[in-house]
């Protein structure tokens, strides 16, 4: 079974403690974030925090871009963060 691409922005917006939409903010001497292995930058992932600190990720999929998506995602995040 393939892997599924919200499971992924998921895992990179709880690594990166910050949403999927693109890699702004990235470190200049990060590794390319295409190199890290299950990251993926495109819209749609959204961290979960706890404290101010990052506990999960949500990823949403679906839409014809990422921006609703990615909507879902933060909205799904802050009402788990409550």
């Amino acid at each position: 079974m393939a892997e599924r691409p919200n499971g992924r922005t998921a895992f990179t917006a709880v690594s990166r403690d910050a949403p999927t939409s693109g890699p702004a903010g990235w470190p200049e001497q990060a590794p390319n974030p295409k190199d890290v292995p299950g990251t993926l930058f495109l819209g749609g992932g959204a961290p979960v925090t706890a404290q101010g600190a990052p506990v999960a990720g949500t990823g949403v999929a679906g839409a014809s871009s990422g921006d609703p998506d990615e909507r879902f995602a933060r909205a799904g995040g802050a009402a788990l963060g409550r």
